[in-house]
Formats: C-alpha cells, structure tokens, sequence
C-alpha cells in the first residue's frame, strides 16, 4: 500500500488528535459547500490545501541495516558478515540528501560497531566504530569507494572534518580520555599533520564545538599544572593566544567552554576569559555543578545540571538570571530553548524564551525535529503507537502552531530530519524518505 502525504493545515498548541467522524448522510451533503464558503470567510480568507506532495521514496531494509543520517548524507549500513562476528565486512551505500541521488558505496571491515562517518572527499568515507557497545576500543577507519582494502586505520576517536576537508581531529584510544594526545591528520594518509600532547595532570583541555563534542572546533584550549592557559588552531597545532589564570590548578579545576567564553572554575570561583584572545572578560561564582556542563543557547548561556534542571547565566556578567526544572531534553535554537521531557512518558515539546526563561509555548505531544525551513521554526512529528500512525509538520516556535505537512501509516519509528528529508523506519523495516 502506497503512503500518501498532504498538506493538512494548520493545529494550534497542544491540540489533541482528531477524531475520525462518519460520512454526513447523502440528505445534508448540500449544506456543505454554503457552509464551507461561510468558514473561509470568518476565518479571514483561509485558503484550501496544497495539492498532495510526491510519496516517500521506500528503501526496502532488513532490520539488520542500520541508518545514519550525518550532515546532508544518508548513510545504509549493511549487516555485515559473518554475522555474530567481532569483526564484519559491511557494505555502505550513502545517499544525498534530499533527493536521494546514490553518491557512493563502500566495503569496510570493521572491529565493533559503526558510530559515525564522515564523507572527506576523493571517494574517501571516515568510519568511526567501538566495540562493547561503546565501552571497550575505538577504532577510525578510512576506506576509498570501490577498494576493499582500507587506506588506512588508527586507534583513535574522531572528533570531526575541518571544512575544507583538510584536517581530521582524533584523540588517541587511551583508558583516560583527558590524557590523551590530539592528532590533526590528513584524511587521505592517516599521518599527523600535528600532534598535541596533553597537559599533565592536574592540567587539561577542551574543545570550542557544540554538544558533547560535535563537530570539527577552530580552536583547543590546554590548561596546565603553573595555570597557563593556551588557545590553539586545530588545523596546523599553532598557539593563537595565552594567559595565566590566578585560580590555583588542581583536581577541582573545571574547564569549560560556551557561548564566545572560555571559563575556568574552581570551588566558589570563576574566571571567563574571550574564547579568541583570551583577554579575562569577568570574574563571578559557580557557574555549573562538576556533573553539569555548558552549551549556547544565544543571547545567554545554557547551565544543564543534574537529571533535569537547565539555568540561564548571562555571558556578559556570568550572573545566573532563571532556572527551570523537570526537563530533561533541550536544544537551544535561535533565541529559543526546545524543552521535552521523555521521563513523563507522553511526549510534551515546549519553547522557552532564552532571555527570560519563560514557557511562551506549550505545544503539546510533539517530538523536536530540529530547525524548521524558515528561522523561528522547528520540524517536528508524532508517532500514534496505537496504529503506528505518523504525522510531521512545522511549528512556529512564536505562536505554538503546528502547520502539518503530511503523514503516513506503517511508521516503526527512529523518525529524523535532516537537510530537507525526512526519515523513518516502517513496520517491515524499510526506510522512508520524505522530501520536505
């Protein structure tokens, strides 16, 4: 049975699932035309409908594939054989997104399981993979498109592909990540382009990237033991800038990054310093419990601490100016704040205002697809488990309202969007991609 998919209007904050009403008898079907034309008007012109969208594009799948979705690539991993085995050989192919054009297939070897991967260019894939599921060795792949034969691997983490695709950062596979040298190597060779030891403890260091280290960063930062502090370019290892900081260096020094700063914290105390120049910018209290972390939601910082609490602290002057609790999802976008909470069992999508720290918008059962088409907007879906109904639309993060784009039945889950596409797995283990 083919999916079909429609533009469906629009659904204030919130609402709940509409019911499915019987046919009106064939004696008051006249009525309707008149009264259809009397809603249109009171509701200001509302137009109809757009004409329904093309079907999903269907890749049937085993439940043995894996998918990743990973900047505007859509990756389908195969199984791999022997099955059971440590070590498999697995067939990826990736595909373009949005319109699903094949860009490439690859055979790979690999220890464990596939993480992550990262096109580099010249038909070279990057394959990032762990074993014990996520516990034990890391490993980093590099294979070329049409070859079984990989270019080259390494017992590394990778953090991620510069932009021009010149320079991949790797940590070494060490039992403690923190003393782990960094390397920027060239992802057709696997030979370092620079390597970085660590500082000695109780030094360390961090990265400018995003959530739990996403992404390729400008810069590193190191720490060491006498409180100097560096700044360096992660694409040739090069010292852009230092300082000293006047908090002592020990056990209880936390280093962390976010929002244009760079902040050392030890007990009751803070230091920010300019995450380019590393001139001090402002001295203040804790900014973050040592279990709790940083991350940009513009204009303010975002503090996540502990299971669900989330606190406002403005870059300016490190002062904490709101705090919510009893959420435990958030993605900060634009000026906004995506809030869920997966521990109450039905999903809940709410907006926070990042200045004020305001709900502005409850916008009901909906789960967060990431930004929308337009800014100030986010895609989102929701899965019905009692049919396994999907829909998806846009909502606007201002007023709450879910302008719905389409649905289809047979839906599994593991729904994502990603440069212009919507994925989900079916029932029979498929893959559906909807262009948006």
């Amino acid at each position: 049975m083919r999916d079909r998919v429609i533009d469906l209007g629009e659904v204030p904050a919130g609402a709940p699932e509409e019911p499915v009403l019987p046919r009106a008898p064939l004696p008051y079907r006249w009525i309707l035309g008149p009264l259809a034309a009397i809603l249109l008007i009171a509701l200001g012109g509302a137009v109809p409908p757009a004409a329904p969208p093309p079907p999903p594009q269907v890749i049937p799948l085993t439940l043995r594939d894996a998918i990743r979705v990973q900047g505007d690539r859509l990756y389908l991993i195969g199984p791999g054989e022997p099955i059971g085995g440590e070590v498999r050989t697995h067939t990826i192919r990736a595909f373009a997104l949005p319109g699903m054009t094949l860009s490439g297939t690859w055979t790979a070897t690999i220890a464990g399981d596939i993480s992550s991967l990262i096109d580099a260019g010249d038909g070279i894939l990057l394959i990032s993979s762990s074993t014990q599921n996520g516990a034990g060795a890391i490993g980093l792949t590099a294979v070329r498109a049409g070859s079984a034969e990989p270019l080259w691997r390494r017992a590394a983490g990778m953090f991620g592909l510069s932009d021009d695709r010149s320079t991949v950062l790797v940590y070494d596979d060490i039992i403690d990540p923190d003393l782990a040298p960094l390397h920027g190597l060239d992802p057709g060779t696997g030979k370092p382009r620079w390597t970085m030891p660590p500082p000695p403890r109780p030094g360390g260091w961090a990265l400018r990237t995003g959530y739990f280290y996403t992404g390729f960063p400008g810069l590193v930062y190191l720490l060491w033991p006498d409180g100097r502090l560096e700044a360096r370019e992660t694409r040739d290892g090069r010292t852009t800038a230092s300082t000293r900081t006047s908090l002592p260096v020990d056990s209880d020094t936390m280093v962390r990054v976010a929002g244009g700063l760079l902040m050392i914290t030890r007990g009751g105390d803070s230091i920010a310093y300019d995450d380019t120049t590393l001139a001090e910018r402002w001295r203040g209290g804790p900014l973050v419990g040592p279990d709790g972390y940083l991350v940009d939601c513009r204009p303010m910082i975002c503090a996540v601490q502990g299971q669900d609490g989330l606190a406002g602290i403005d870059p300016a002057t490190g002062r904490q100016v709101w705090r919510q609790d009893g959420w435990d999802r958030h993605e900060p976008l634009g000026d906004h704040v995506l809030l869920g909470a997966a521990s109450r069992g039905d999903p809940e999508l709410s907006v926070l205002d990042s200045r004020t720290g305001r709900i502005t918008v409850r916008a009901g059962a909906w789960i967060n697809g990431g930004p929308g088409p337009r800014p100030g907007t986010a895609y989102v879906h929701r899965i019905l488990s009692i049919d396994n109904t999907m829909r998806y639309g846009v909502l606007d993060l201002a007023t709450g309202k879910v302008r719905l784009l389409g649905g289809a039945r047979w839906i599994a889950g593991d729904c994502r969007f990603g440069s212009g596409a919507l994925i989900c797995r079916r029932l029979d283990a498929s893959a559906a991609v909807w262009r948006l």
